[in-house]
């Protein structure tokens, strides 16, 4: 991670709201060139809907960024035009949809969406060859015969590796994936992490890998951003906050994970539910789950500050110890 330049993706106090309902009210992260982030939480917390946020199709789902900032490249992006994001989606800024069933088009061949997308990405290319270098890159075996494919004729994992391949097609500078090795088997979901970072490395790409597990960001990514209803509780290096989380979401998260080493006859569950948004309080969002929970957490919604290098969270109760 270079600290002398501004990141690729700077996303600060982003807000988004879908048919006038706020439901993201405060991201924050960033990632670098050749940087993986991690996103990580529950159902609910923003995630998949930050990522639409940042490829500019919120459109979709009527929505809009209705706050904060989006730099990509130091370009800012809240509020751009169509014919902005027009020129970033697919040619610098790509996403790997979470369900590979409804990103791949069920009527048409591998070949047809492969070879589509580069006519309108890489125009220079040869559309065929360029499909087959793509299915190579992404390791999917027998590509040749892939190509004659429909969708439906693909194992989960294939299709998953098409999806990559048609989100790459364009070169981008910031690949997203949004929960790719969901209802894949373990050994798959290995396959498809080694080689979405492989991939990182090789083209000099950021990776924003959304996930529900902190095991995964664990093994593979730089950096994480734990979102929780709405908004960046903690974000930081990997390593700190796996081995020194600040906050009580991210510490009841990792509290979570089954371990081959643990004792425990039950797995340690987070009690209630997370706050839909319009059960959103004017307090931490967090606080009627949170066991450490005080008086102040329920009357001011806490913001993200800085604390021990490239490490911020957002809880009144991250003492100075946690910022050592």
């Amino acid at each position: 991670m270079n600290q002398q330049f501004p990141p690729l993706l700077d996303v600060r106090n982003l807000m988004v709201e879908v048919a006038g309902q706020c439901v993201v009210s405060s991201v924050s992260f960033g990632v670098d060139r050749g940087e993986i982030l991690g996103i990580v939480g529950e159902t609910g917390s923003g995630k998949s809907i930050t990522c639409r946020a940042l490829v500019g199709l919120l459109n979709r789902v009527r929505g809009r960024a209705s706050g904060g900032s989006i730099r990509f490249a130091g370009r800012e992006l809240v509020s751009a035009p169509t014919a902005i994001w027009n020129e970033l989606r697919g040619r610098h800024i790509a996403l790997v949809p979470q369900s590979s069933l409804s990103g791949l088009d069920p009527v048409m061949s591998i070949e047809r969406q492969l070879t589509g997308a580069i006519r309108e990405l890489d125009s220079d290319a040869d559309p065929r060859g360029r499909a087959l270098e793509l299915l190579e890159m992404v390791e999917m075996p027998r590509p040749v015969a892939i190509l004659k494919s429909y969708p439906h004729e693909l194992s989960g994992g294939m299709r998953q590796r098409a999806m990559i391949a048609l989100a790459i097609a364009g070169h981008p500078e910031l690949l997203i994936a949004d929960e790719p090795t969901t209802a894949l088997d373990v050994t798959v979901q290995r396959a498809i992490l080694d080689l979405l970072a492989g991939l990182c490395a090789d083209e000099d790409m950021a990776l924003i890998l959304v996930t529900h597990d902190l095991s995964v960001v664990e093994s593979v990514c730089h950096r994480v951003a734990v979102l929780y209803a709405g908004m960046t509780v903690e974000f930081g290096d990997t390593g700190s906050v796996i081995s020194q989380p600040a906050h009580p979401y991210t510490r009841a998260l990792l509290e979570a994970r089954p371990g081959l080493d643990s004792q425990r006859e039950r797995l340690t569950a987070i009690p209630g539910s997370p706050a839909a948004p319009t059960e959103w309080g004017v307090g931490c969002r967090f606080a009627p789950r949170c066991s450490a929970a005080v008086a102040s957490c329920e009357d001011t919604l806490p913001e993200l500050r800085a604390g021990r290098a490239a490490h911020e969270v957002a809880c009144f109760l991250a003492s100075d110890g946690d910022f050592a």
